[in-house]
């Protein structure tokens, strides 16, 4: 999801990256506790026809689904934010590596997007004097173009 915000009266703007995440938490543990209670059942089923063996897998099964849908739930909470105030660029961004935080001067900050090699998606890098910071991951290929010619037209 992008949520891009510019300033009617001038060139400040403000672009938030987020990836998107359909269900709430409470969504999450009810999908949850419905494929766990499956599980259950499945796993009694098979008790009462004596493939014990099964049990083991099944529990595993479960369990790895609700790691996966529990670390999906923690995506909202990241994000990469582009402000800009007067001369003055500011980047911040929190992935699963951790927060990361940069600012740089408006006239020399470059827009690179840089295209993948085969199936791999393109790198939108903001930054200036050869250090940048790739943001966008979270985005489609179009919206991360369209993010980039927006970007190249407000620096």
């Amino acid at each position: 999801m992008t949520l891009f915000q510019t300033a009617p009266d001038g060139p400040d703007f403000r672009l938030l990256i987020r990836p998107d995440c359909s269900r709430s938490p409470s969504g999450v543990k009810a999908i949850v506790l419905l494929f766990g209670s499956v599980a259950v059942l499945i796993g009694g089923f098979m008790l009462t026809l004596g493939a014990w063996p099964v049990l083991p897998f099944l529990g595993l099964e479960a369990a790895v689904l609700a790691v996966v849908f529990f670390m999906l739930q923690r995506r909202p909470t990241f994000y990469d934010l582009v402000e800009a105030q007067g001369d003055d660029i500011s980047l911040s961004q929190r992935s699963r590596h951790g927060e990361r935080s940069g600012a740089l001067n408006r006239y020399w900050a470059q827009v690179r997007l840089i295209a993948g090699q085969h199936w791999y998606p393109s790198r939108l890098l903001v930054g200036a004097h050869g250090k940048f910071m790739e943001i966008g991951t979270a985005l489609t290929e179009e919206d991360r173009i369209r993010t980039a010619g927006q970007l190249r037209r407000l620096l």
